[in-house]
């Protein structure tokens, strides 16, 4: 008989942080179930933002070679088409061809049956927060293109001329007015809904369950507390170093509600005697940056604190392997499945290199901003790619053919004292990109 298996994503947990990592935030419950877990040190996103890490989670495959991503002409809702169009066989239908059954819980939209993520799941279930976001996606569409507050969107339809709209933005900004006052939003961003929903439900054997949990991701504050920083990626208003760290603050406070919430989780399987038996996986699709590279959040930049994220696995009965050297890229989870599931070992999610990938900017500029766009063309859409190996990584904007990063263990280093190391990544990444039209530097 198969275990039941619980791939759990903590949206935009960077590792650092992490209790368990050496991390400020005290998480208890994650701290527990290490101790029943393989910790693996060298976790890599193959991606800085949601929609395509997830698919190379799902897939096994690298966004360069599943191609659902952005591009300077495509952001966003636009990557549906490139969705649909992937063949390539998906994690809910491996379990599938197994006789498992398959149900999705997620609390991100960009990780929902809108966006084609339900293909292969028995059920998928987008948390209850939510729904007025994934009701009425065109508005949002069309919000981001007239601004990024409620402010700067009415100012805009009164300069278009556009009176008669405006009630339907109004009656819109209530709705998402009223998402601050739910189920303790914006700390709880859906956990309590996730966590009612698994006491309740069945699991059968034989059963996988994905769940994507969103209390990492911005807003710390509430759902519109305004656009500073949007200002800051624009260039507009450089964010102060003491607000960012007061917002990274507020994201530590939301990993330890998060802990607790995955603690009531864990609580559940053990109770309903599942806990032995369960492949239980805890990792992000990226991490979150605050200003530690001049830049906040997420979605373009390849820095560690966007793209190394906590792997926590624990095995049924808690087994325990060998460490190993080397980086776990989070597309290797699909084969760590197929592999336990044939009684095999961990020994294919550790491998000598990792390689993580953007190609530009996900954000539509709204109208108001549009004199930004110069601006955010030279800073943002470019091709980027990074490689880890040996203890190196090297970070290449290959749109210019300029090095973003070398580093070892962590720290910047000069290519010049590291000749033969530098030639080496450089030569990874120029196998890793194949035909793709990206420059690596001189």
């Amino acid at each position: 008989m198969y275990p039941n298996v619980l791939l759990i994503v903590c949206d935009t947990l960077r590792k650092d942080v992490v209790e368990v990592y050496g991390g400020e935030a005290k998480t208890p419950n994650l701290n527990r179930l290490a101790e029943d877990s393989m910790v693996y040190e060298n976790a890599i996103a193959p991606a800085p933002w949601t929609y395509p890490s997830h698919v190379s989670i799902f897939t096994g495959l690298y966004p360069s070679e599943h191609r659902v991503h952005e591009t300077f002409e495509v952001k966003l809702y636009g990557l549906n088409k490139f969705h649909e169009q992937l063949s390539a066989e998906r994690m809910s239908e491996f379990f599938h061809s197994k006789g498992y059954t398959t149900e999705g819980l997620s609390n991100n939209v960009m990780v929902s049956p809108q966006m084609l993520f339900d293909k292969g799941f028995d059920s998928f279930y987008m948390i209850d927060y939510a729904r007025p976001l994934t009701r009425e996606s065109t508005i949002i569409k069309e919000a981001r293109t007239l601004g990024r507050s409620p402010k700067e969107i009415f100012f805009n339809l009164l300069k278009k001329g556009r009176l008669l709209d405006i009630p339907k933005f109004y009656s819109y900004f209530r709705k998402m007015k009223k998402i601050d006052g739910l189920y303790n939003f914006p700390l709880d961003k859906g956990s309590t809904l996730t966590n009612n929903l698994m006491s309740y439900g069945r699991w059968h054997d034989m059963s996988f369950k994905f769940i994507n949990f969103m209390e990492m991701h911005e807003p710390y504050e509430t759902i519109s507390h305004g656009d500073e920083i949007f200002k800051n990626y624009v260039g507009i208003k450089k964010l102060s170093q003491s607000r960012a760290n007061y917002l990274k603050g507020k994201y530590i406070t939301e990993l330890e509600y998060l802990d607790s919430q995955l603690g009531v989780l864990i609580n559940t399987l053990k109770k309903s005697g599942l806990y032995d038996n369960t492949l239980i996986i805890v990792t992000a699709d990226h991490g979150q940056a605050f200003n530690e590279h001049g830049h906040m959040y997420h979605d373009t930049f390849l820095y560690d604190e966007i793209i190394r994220v906590p792997l926590i696995i624990k095995y049924p009965n808690s087994k325990k392997f060998e460490k190993k050297k080397g980086y776990q890229s989070t597309t290797s989870i699909l084969k760590l499945i197929k592999s336990m599931l044939e009684s095999g070992d961990d020994s294919v999610l550790t491998a000598e290199t990792a390689f993580s990938e953007s190609y530009g900017t996900t954000i539509v500029l709204p109208d108001i901003y549009k004199d930004r766009a110069d601006y955010v063309k030279q800073k943002y859409e470019k091709v980027r790619k990074a490689v880890f190996k040996n203890g190196f990584k090297l970070n290449i904007n290959g749109t210019d053919g300029l090095i973003e990063e070398f580093t070892k263990d962590g720290q910047d280093v000069d290519p010049k004292d590291y000749k033969e190391e530098f030639e080496d990544l450089k030569n990874e990444l120029e196998i890793f990109a194949g035909k793709e039209n990206f420059k690596l530097p001189d």
